[in-house]
């Protein structure tokens, strides 16, 4: 669960672009949360966040109708062979007393370009760049199983879900991203790998420290310019664009905050 004192940690922001948050004076943050996955691919101005504000300034951001879930439904065995069912809904908490609460939901995530084994179970919670949205998509496998009836989304909620995973599908085709998100494990193992803080599974990475420190962990990293997950529970993302200088200055943050631990 997110702790909202973590995050407010975080001085009010102008702009974002990319993996960077923007505050006043142009001073600016890695984002390594990019909240859950709903900006997996940067903040950009393309994709489901296009797709959102193209509903949106026709109007179409009330509940109603739209061939959008049936398009959907057509396009995510593409990412996820076998599904069987796709069914939508207005946001996490209305997923989640779908399937029997928040934790069972979190048990179901699966998250692209992750190298650990898939979730197993009828049911699956795909992270998707939606931008904006709050929608979410559930995914059903097996012949057994029963879908629950899904929400009527708006016309908006529901495009940005198909873009989502459009995106994701073009990305992870794109032989220059996935260069790209080779390339930023390895930095990441060279740069952190040995520190024992984090521990990677493909682009995501999760703290191995106590639950009392990370705390610490997320101020120090927010103070070298780093944005946490402020869930210490949930994996942060490795972003794709860091210079040299930035690789160099989070190994010396991790570094110095490890020695004042000890």
């Amino acid at each position: 669960m997110i702790d909202p004192s973590l995050l407010e940690l975080l001085p009010p922001l102008r702009r974002a672009r990319g993996d960077r948050l923007y505050g006043a004076d142009e001073k600016h943050w890695v984002d390594l949360w990019k909240q859950d996955g709903a900006w997996l691919l940067g903040h950009r101005p393309d994709g489901a966040a296009k797709e959102w504000k193209i509903q949106l300034d026709k109007g179409l951001t009330g509940w109603a109708p739209s061939l959008w879930p049936r398009r959907l439904e057509q396009l995510v065995p593409r990412l996820l062979p076998g599904t069987q069912a796709v069914r939508v809904f207005r946001n996490p908490e209305r997923a989640a007393a779908v399937v029997g609460g928040e934790a069972a939901l979190r048990a179901m995530r699966w998250r692209p370009w992750d190298d650990g084994p898939v979730p197993h179970g009828p049911v699956l919670w795909p992270v998707l760049p939606t931008g904006p949205s709050q929608a979410v998509a559930l995914v059903f496998f097996g012949p057994e199983v029963s879908p629950p009836q899904h929400d009527v989304l708006s016309p908006a909620d529901a495009a940005g879900l198909v873009q989502a995973v459009a995106q994701v599908l073009r990305f992870t085709a794109d032989p220059a991203s996935q260069s790209a998100r080779a390339q930023a494990g390895r930095q990441f193992d060279r740069h952190l790998g040995a520190s024992g803080t984090f521990r990677r599974s493909g682009i995501w990475f999760e703290a191995t420290v106590p639950p009392g420190r990370y705390a610490s962990l997320f101020e120090a990293h927010l103070r070298a310019g780093f944005l946490l997950n402020p869930d210490a529970e949930a994996p942060s993302i490795l972003p794709w664009t860091l210079s040299p200088g930035e690789w160099a200055r989070w190994k010396a943050t991790v570094d110095e905050w490890t020695k004042e631990g000890r």
